[in-house]
């Protein structure tokens, strides 16, 4: 292999980006299942629980109840799936030389980052502000794992799909969480927004 395999030079700055060499999948598995072990360490040390104290479900349709992000999945996970698709775009626009294992590794740091901030009191305490998520105290760990599992599908599907396929499995996924129940990643985003302001 020659080292400009390893190291690219951007178009528009004229500085050279790196590139992770690749290495072999066991490398890529241990190093993502080292990230959700990481990421639920740090949960449970914030006091998130494992599992909800009502049982484990695989689906939850109430987005408004106590169970909120408490389970397997839930109109949520929808917006994982999304996020990862977004991340994805990043990725390619950024680093679109990097071995595909690399990315999806750079994805489970990316979700594992993101739940972790999720889960602070601050933004807790702000999504609870709204008549939506009232209800909400953090996600348990079997959920913010499953959240980890839907981003990277996301990712890996964005990268793999073609883009009038991923667009429109990304508008729908979003406007099914939009009409069923009246939220999802883009009004997420705005209420976000605007209750900083």
């Amino acid at each position: 292999m020659t080292s400009h395999e390893f190291a690219s030079v951007s178009a528009l700055t004229g500085r050279v980006k790196f590139v992770p060499r690749p290495a072999p999948v066991p490398v890529y598995v241990a190093v993502v299942l080292s990230i959700l072990a990481a990421k639920a360490l740090i949960l449970y040390l914030m006091g998130n629980d494992v599992t909800c104290a009502c049982g484990v479900k695989l689906w939850l349709n109430d987005a408004t109840g106590p169970e909120n992000s408490k389970q397997i999945a839930d109109w949520y996970s929808l917006s994982h799936l999304i996020a990862g698709m977004l991340f994805a775009a990043v990725m390619w626009w950024t680093s679109r030389r990097w071995p595909l294992g690399w990315m999806i590794v750079a994805a489970a740091a990316f979700s594992m980052g993101w739940e972790v901030i999720e889960n602070t009191p601050w933004i807790i305490g702000h999504f609870g502000q709204s008549e939506i998520g009232a209800n909400y105290s953090g996600d348990t760990i079997v959920n913010s794992l499953s959240d980890s599992v839907f981003v990277l599908v996301g990712f890996v599907a964005a990268l793999r799909l073609p883009l009038f396929v991923v667009l429109a499995l990304g508008l729908a996924a979003e406007a099914a969480v939009t009409f069923a129940i009246n939220d999802g990643l883009i009004l997420s985003t705005l209420r976000f927004v605007g209750g900083l302001f």
